[in-house]
């Protein structure tokens, strides 16, 4: 997949490194051959921005960042990582007004909450409260009201 690293397109890939990345309660621990590092990671939007070494890297998928045909364009919602549904708040064919909250999605120890994009109607929910989800996963889609 295309990524976006401080703004030039990169090819990130799980195993691409010697490094082992592990979780602490507060921050990142990054083992390479070099030694041990620590790291921490926020959430931003659509970016993650990591401190690491002295040096802050922004990445955001290239897809995001070119607009090509994310939710706010048609309506579905995909996970942007790894995460736990934490709440569903609407029904499958529920009207739904631009900005109304429609899950709650828990990744990297933030809440994201799913808003929805236009006036419309949900018309597919593909997650359930509790559900541990993949990065990618179709959660909800909102298809927009006929004017």
């Amino acid at each position: 997949m295309k990524w976006l690293v401080n703004g030039v397109e990169t090819e990130l890939s799980a195993g691409a490194s010697d490094a082992t990345i592990g979780r602490l309660s507060d921050r990142l621990t990054v083992r390479t051959a070099a030694g041990v590092s620590s790291a921490l990671a926020a959430k931003s939007g659509s970016k993650v921005l990591i401190s690491y070494r002295g040096q802050v890297f922004e990445i955001e998928k290239k897809a995001l960042r070119t607009g090509g045909g994310g939710a706010a364009s048609n309506g579905d919602f995909t996970a942007p990582m790894p995460g736990l549904i934490i709440d569903v708040l609407v029904t499958e064919n529920e009207e739904v007004r631009k900005g109304q909250k429609l899950l709650v999605l828990e990744a990297m120890k933030t809440q994201q909450p799913i808003n929805a994009p236009f006036d419309g109607r949900v018309s597919r929910i593909n997650v359930v409260k509790g559900e541990q989800v993949i990065e990618g996963k179709l959660m909800i889609s909102v298809v927009a009201a006929e004017n």
